[in-house]
């Protein structure tokens, strides 16, 4: 007997989808039964993750979205419902380019603010308004932005992403009360995941790496699909439809404090 998937028939537009983290949580949404909207700046980004999606059984899309332009934003959900028939999840994982790029904050110019908090930030409100009605009458949606321990914590290497991942922390909370009775959970998620610019970094920095592995009780930053996916999973699945209103740290415990 075939195991019943755990988001079979259900429809999630993933945003920044076109690689890393994104591409890891498509792939896993995909191989629990979800069809993926791919949300990816880039349409060759976004194909590559179709792609992978396709050779491992999968079902998806590809929609070239700029996030931070709210008509791309509400064409997205448009392919979603016009080619699948509903939307049930939300993951908006778009990171701005510059968002890993240490900046003091004696550096920062008007436009570095506003392209970062356009993506982290006016995405999360453009895909929330386009998208509450969907999941309103889905009866199970769910809503996931991906923020980060610098939310709770701080930064020291760039004061807007901090800035940014704690006011998207604030808009989880708010929209899980507000979205609470239309029963659609609202969650953040905070990974520390092994990318490819991770990957490359260490490898040109190796005692680094082995300075910030110390400091994981796990040893190790988390697989894309595998551990950063499957949490996203397990938030959209019914086995966590009673929480909301939370920050999910997926680092291998490198951050416990909430």
């Amino acid at each position: 007997m075939t195991a019943t998937r755990l988001l079979e028939g259900r429809t999630a537009i993933v945003t920044g989808a076109g690689g890393g983290i994104g591409r890891g949580i498509a792939q896993a949404l995909a191989a629990e039964g979800a069809h993926v909207v791919i949300a990816a700046r880039r349409a060759s980004t976004g194909n590559e993750t179709l792609a992978a999606i396709q050779a491992e059984g999968g079902s998806a899309i590809v929609v070239e979205t700029d996030v931070a332009q709210r008509p791309a934003v509400e064409a997205a959900i448009a392919a979603a419902l016009a080619s699948f028939g509903g939307l049930d999840i939300v993951v908006h994982n778009a990171a701005s380019g510059h968002s890993s790029r240490p900046t003091k904050g004696e550096d920062i110019t008007d436009r570095d603010w506003d392209e970062q908090s356009a993506i982290a930030l006016d995405a999360a409100f453009y895909l929330a308004r386009a998208a509450f009605a969907h999941l309103r009458d889905s009866g199970r949606g769910r809503f996931i932005i991906l923020s980060s321990a610098q939310a709770l914590h701080g930064g020291s290497m760039n004061p807007i992403y901090a800035s940014v991942k704690s006011a998207q922390r604030g808009m989880a909370k708010a929209l899980a009360r507000e979205w609470g009775p239309h029963n659609i959970t609202v969650n953040a998620v905070a990974p520390a995941g092994e990318t490819d610019a991770a990957k490359l970094y260490f490898e040109r920095n190796p005692q680094i790496r082995a300075q910030i592995m110390s400091l994981v009780p796990m040893r190790r930053l988390g697989e894309l699909q595998a551990d950063i996916g499957a949490a996203v999973v397990a938030l959209c699945s019914h086995h966590m439809r009673f929480v909301t209103g939370q920050t999910l740290p997926v680092d291998g415990g490198a951050y416990t404090a909430l």
